[in-house]
């Protein structure tokens, strides 16, 4: 099934991604490294080594990007940002350590925590996903 979604948001083009609103952009990342971690687990188990350490730093890399996105100087409560951008952080050092060790567990950590975020970003209400202009 991981397998699947990867393939899923591999089909994805690049002017459909333009054409997406940044809620939808970020919601196609959270998806993206929960499939690609869904599946990581399963080239762990098999020893596919390379395609883990593909899978893992693509996962870095998105987790990067969740990091730009990042509204650090929003007025309200910068905190929320400031909290994202350290739990982005250190999904991505459980992330380096998951590949050199091959650690499931870390794996599914972070997978737990990018589910949870998602879950969170799904409860915005409507009227409050389109920035303001």
């Amino acid at each position: 099934m991981a397998h699947i979604s990867v393939k899923k948001y591999g089909q994805v083009r690049a002017s459909s991604i333009a054409e997406m609103t940044p809620y939808e952009q970020i919601n196609l990342i959270f998806s993206n490294i929960i499939g690609r971690l869904a599946a990581t687990k399963g080239f762990i188990e098999r020893k596919e080594i390379a395609k883990k350490g593909e899978n893992i730093s693509a996962c870095i890399l998105l987790l990067g990007a969740l990091q730009d996105a990042l509204n650090l100087e929003v007025e309200q409560d910068p905190s929320i940002s400031n909290n994202l951008l350290a739990l982005y952080d250190y999904c991505q050092r459980r992330l380096t350590q998951a590949n050199l060790h091959n650690d499931i567990e870390a794996i599914t950590e972070v997978s737990s925590i990018v589910k949870e975020i998602k879950e969170g970003w799904n409860n915005i209400p409507l009227d409050k996903r389109s920035p303001a202009v």
